[in-house]
């Protein structure tokens, strides 16, 4: 350990007035000075061993969202003053608080509680250690921490979007034609028909050859694309930002369809978070959660623009997006131009963009201003999408996409003419 300030003091003290008492002779002065000697000559009898590097447990925790994590920092000095201060941003909320914690016996404990999902680095814990006489201190770092924060999981209400008929693996037939049992439509003989698939009844009521259609006999293709370009928030701290609302609708869609057996994947045009190929089960929901649990929270980095590969025909398309940037919105166009059945999800936050919400800005920055132009911007784009036949909602909670995913399951479940 190093000389802490305090026997720094009582060594020029004892030197101060002990060389004049002996020069001089002055026992006043040798009186003065033994207690400044004593404390030096004992301090120095008694130093410490110098302090290793304390050792910060766990290093690494899973978290479900709003648990804490509870982190103890030892430093192998009992009966030392040990104090401890932690720096987690403004995500994250400590006891004691402000992540600064004391003790006398060597061992810290803090508990920190990240408000948000994702991953959160804590950096190095700031570790003062001084003996008990309070001659001898040292200031070390600890370790890193990483916590990983499993969102919350809400289940979707109203409808799927798709009819019910049962197939191989989920309750919701593919769009897809092929070889099936499932009647999709009645259509005209062509070239390379089977035989088998004539409709007798149909060909002889026309005059021609017609052949019966199948859906081919497997479960729904469920898509999720997430928009992760750039995080949106309001600026307060308890108000969720465009990733939280995505997260939340990310998880609640993915439940939901996971339960109906259907295969569900996520790709995200930004790689914030990680995509996932088409599965089925709590094993993908499971899945989602970890991928989420795993997104760095940290940071404002650009980001490469990532363009869906590819979407089968009848694919169900969720596109969930704050719907800010023009390739954003084309991206979401070209998707159904693939021939997704699509869905757009709004994430920006509620209060953003409003005229509510001027006053919250400096007057001399004109930003409150610029942020209501954006959004009326925005939303005259969405009123062109709607126009097209794509319907966007915004996220409110798992009821947001109740009428939606009714209206599209009557439209898939009604009658059609060949």
């Amino acid at each position: 350990m190093s000389p802490a300030p305090s026997l720094t003091r009582a060594w020029w003290f004892a030197l101060l007035l002990g060389v004049p008492a002996v020069l001089f002779g002055r026992p006043d002065l040798l009186v003065l000075a033994v207690p400044f000697v004593v404390h030096v000559a004992w301090a120095w009898a008694r130093r410490p061993a110098p302090v290793d590097e304390p050792v910060t447990g766990p290093r690494t925790a899973a978290l479900a969202e709003g648990d804490a994590a509870l982190l103890t920092v030892r430093t192998g000095h009992p009966g030392a003053f040990t104090a401890v201060q932690f720096d987690g941003g403004r995500r994250m909320d400590f006891h004691p608080a402000h992540g600064t914690a004391v003790s006398a016996d060597g061992e810290v404990v803090v508990a920190a509680t990240p408000d948000r999902w994702g991953r959160y680095r804590l950096a190095p814990p700031v570790v003062a250690v001084t003996d008990a006489s309070g001659a001898w201190r040292d200031v070390v770092e600890g370790d890193e921490v990483v916590l990983t924060v499993r969102p919350d999981v809400q289940r979707l209400q109203g409808g799927t979007g798709v009819t019910r008929p049962v197939g191989i693996s989920g309750i919701h037939r593919s769009r897809d034609r092929g070889d099936g049992t499932d009647l999709a439509d009645i259509r005209e003989f062509v070239p390379g028909d089977r035989l088998k698939r004539i409709n007798w009844r149909v060909s002889s009521r026309t005059g021609s050859l017609h052949v019966n259609s199948m859906f081919v006999e497997r479960d729904t293709d469920v898509l999720i694309v997430v928009d992760t370009l750039t995080e949106y928030s309001s600026g307060l701290r308890e108000a969720s930002t465009s990733l939280d609302q995505i997260a939340r609708a990310l998880t609640a869609i993915t439940a939901h369809y996971v339960a109906f057996g259907d295969r569900v994947a996520i790709h995200d045009l930004g790689g914030r978070i990680r995509s996932l190929r088409g599965g089925s089960g709590p094993r993908q929901a499971q899945a989602v959660l970890s991928a989420l649990a795993l997104t760095d929270r940290g940071g404002q980095e650009e980001r490469t623009f990532r363009r869906v590969p590819h979407v089968g025909g009848g694919t169900l398309v969720f596109f969930l997006s704050p719907l800010l940037d023009a390739p954003v919105r084309d991206e979401l166009v070209r998707v159904r131009q693939l021939g997704g059945e699509v869905v757009g999800v709004d994430t920006l936050p509620e209060e953003l963009g409003r005229t509510a919400g001027i006053k919250d800005y400096r007057p001399d920055t004109f930003l409150g201003e610029a942020w209501v132009l954006r959004r009326l911007e925005r939303d005259d784009a969405l009123a062109r999408m709607q126009e097209l036949g794509i319907p966007v909602t915004p996220w409110r909670g798992p009821g947001s996409l109740a009428s939606v995913l009714r209206a599209m399951e009557a439209a898939r479940s009604a009658p059609r003419i060949a």
